[in-house]
């Protein structure tokens, strides 16, 4: 059980530690366009409701 663990760490690990900095990455453009649209669309929503007030 212990060389199939050994075995498996060597094998997955380095795909996995290659591709975590893309999916970061990935992941923080992802968020920050979800932020600036989100805070875009709140400042229009915002901006018509005081206006019909």
């Amino acid at each position: 059980m212990t060389n199939f663990n050994h075995v498996l760490i060597e094998l997955i690990m380095p795909t996995l530690i290659k591709n975590l900095p893309s999916k970061i990455k990935e992941n923080k453009l992802k968020t920050g366009i979800f932020l600036g649209l989100s805070a875009y669309w709140s400042l229009i929503l915002i901006g018509t409701l005081v206006t019909f007030n």
